[in-house]
């Protein structure tokens, strides 16, 4: 439950500043005025004059000091009689006025700055401000609402020189089907990868590939292999014609890079595979080479519950290799 104190600070602060602008004008009113000095020219301790029974009459001061006297070139020049509600501001009543005025500014800055914190609400949006909706807007009538994306995955360089890092991040990753999508996976017998002076290197190539309905999302595996024999055709079984292990290398290839097109239940797959191996006890790196392969996935016989065997071709330049007839090696799966 929340507290209320940080709510009644905002008034607390109000009323203290309008209890203090009212205690400072109730003492700037009631604030006794120090007498002011005599107006005229005249000595305070000189006798009164008798009153004129006409004051604007100057012929007794003509008579006491006529043209010419001493008396009347000495005489001082009365200073102008001020009106009684003036005062100069730089007399000390006109200072404390001054500065009465500015504390009162002060408070009054004050109390609207408070009123602005209690109309916030503690930070909240000021009055007027329509509160945001915690509610979704509704799609309007026949809209239909965009079909979820599928994450975008990292691409992979074309053609990377020997050596080269960032290999493999893909080789775990595979794309959501959704609704309509396809998995799919086939092992192709023997293909010329590499033609020697003497002899040729052989692959052995698997390929698995995942897409989505879409068609525009995608991600294929390769894994080749390769023998070093010394017949110029790659044979069925490399162990038995004498050919010599060679490295195995792997590639993986995501969307737009890898290119898949499907015709009912057939599948084609276009794209250059850039190759790395895992050697032990060090990071994947790339090989600098790279393969243009085109890969067919069709259904090997009927699909029964959205999967079947499957069978296919692989093309790499002129060569191609036909997938090797093992029960349960190749297999195709649709989603939906």
């Amino acid at each position: 439950m929340d507290s209320s104190a940080p709510a009644a600070v905002p008034w607390v602060v109000l009323v203290l500043a309008l209890v203090a602008l009212a205690g400072l004008a109730a003492v700037v009113l009631t604030r006794p005025r120090s007498p002011s000095p005599p107006r005229s020219g005249r000595d305070p301790a000189a006798p009164a004059r008798p009153a004129s029974r006409w004051p604007d009459d100057d012929l007794p001061r003509f008579l006491e000091s006529p043209p010419g006297t001493p008396g009347d070139l000495l005489a001082p020049v009365a200073a102008p009689v001020a009106d009684a509600g003036d005062e100069p501001a730089g007399t000390p009543d006109g200072t404390r006025r001054v500065l009465a005025g500015m504390a009162a500014a002060g408070l009054v800055l004050v109390a609207a700055l408070s009123g602005v914190a209690v109309a916030t609400r503690d930070g909240g949006d000021p009055p007027g401000t329509p509160a945001p909706s915690a509610v979704a807007p509704s799609p309007r009538a026949g809209t239909t609402p965009a079909p979820a994306t599928s994450p975008a995955l990292p691409a992979v360089p074309v053609d990377p020189l020997p050596g080269e890092g960032g290999a493999g991040v893909l080789a775990a990753r595979s794309v959501p089907l959704g609704g309509d999508g396809v998995v799919a996976r086939l092992a192709f017998g023997s293909i010329v990868v590499e033609r020697q002076a003497v002899g040729t290197t052989v692959g052995y190539p698997s390929v698995s590939v995942t897409a989505a309905g879409d068609g525009r999302t995608a991600l294929a595996h390769l894994r080749l292999p390769t023998w070093n024999c010394l017949t110029p055709e790659p044979p069925a079984d490399p162990a038995a014609a004498g050919c010599v292990r060679s490295r195995t290398e792997h590639a993986d290839l995501p969307s737009p890079a890898l290119t898949v097109t499907r015709d009912g239940r057939d599948l084609r797959l276009t794209g250059r595979f850039p190759t790395y191996t895992r050697p032990i006890g060090t990071a994947p790196a790339y090989t600098g080479r790279g393969y243009d392969l085109t890969v067919t996935v069709s259904p090997a016989g009927p699909v029964r519950n959205g999967a079947a065997a499957a069978e296919g071709t692989l093309f790499l330049g002129t060569d191609r290799a036909a997938s090797v007839e093992e029960p349960g090696l190749n297999a195709v799966r649709y989603a939906g």
